[in-house]
Order: structure tokens, then C-alpha cells, then sequence
């Protein structure tokens, strides 16, 4: 579960990324809101210390997050089972020759 909250994370930053890298994508978010990075980081570290706090406050907020997250988690894992099996089904090979053979005696 944390893998997908990590790669969630670094896809939308990689997303926030791209438009920098495409001048016609200047053109278009000429009229969007500025984007001030040490007030978006400041309001980061805040957000990130008051989720901190939270199991503090509220104990059962954090029983039940945890409970979702590990429910979530055993979904997860079973859908890359059938995932997994699914894809082998497709485009797993045909059984490979199996080939035996003895080597000869040394002396």
C-alpha cells in the first residue's frame, strides 16, 4: 500500500513536471494561478505536521485508517494475484522441453 501512495505521489509530481518541458504548454497556463513554491512547501510541512497530530487527537481516526489501509492492502495484493495469473494465462510459453542427461565419470 505505501508503494502505491509513493507512486502516486511521484507520478503527479512527474505530471506537474511536464509542462514546464513543452513550450506550447507555456502558452496555455499563462492565465492559470502562479505557482509560489515556498508558500505550497510551507503549507506541505504544516498539513504534514497536523496529520502527525491527528492520532493524538482522534485514536480512533487512526484505528480505523489502519484497518482501511490493511483491508485495502490485502485487496491489493489479491488483485495482483488474479492479475498476475492473468497474464501468465496469456503470455506464459509453452511447457519447455525438458532435456536430462547424466555426465560421465571422472577418474
Amino acid at each position: 500500500m505505501w508503494f502505491l501512495i509513493k507512486g502516486s505521489f511521484w507520478f503527479s509530481l512527474v505530471l506537474i513536471c511536464l509542462p514546464f518541458l513543452d513550450t506550447n504548454s507555456r502558452e496555455a497556463l499563462e492565465d492559470a494561478p502562479p505557482l509560489e513554491v515556498g508558500q505550497s512547501m510551507a503549507a506541505a510541512v504544516e498539513a504534514l505536521e497536523d496529520i502527525r497530530q491527528i492520532c493524538v487527537r482522534k485514536p480512533e481516526v487512526c484505528e480505523t485508517g489502519s484497518e482501511t489501509f490493511a483491508a485495502l492492502g490485502s485487496r491489493a495484493k489479491e488483485g495482483a494475484r488474479i492479475a498476475y495469473q492473468f497474464l501468465d494465462s496469456k503470455f506464459a510459453d509453452a511447457e519447455p522441453d525438458l532435456t536430462t542427461g547424466s555426465l560421465p565419470v571422472v577418474n
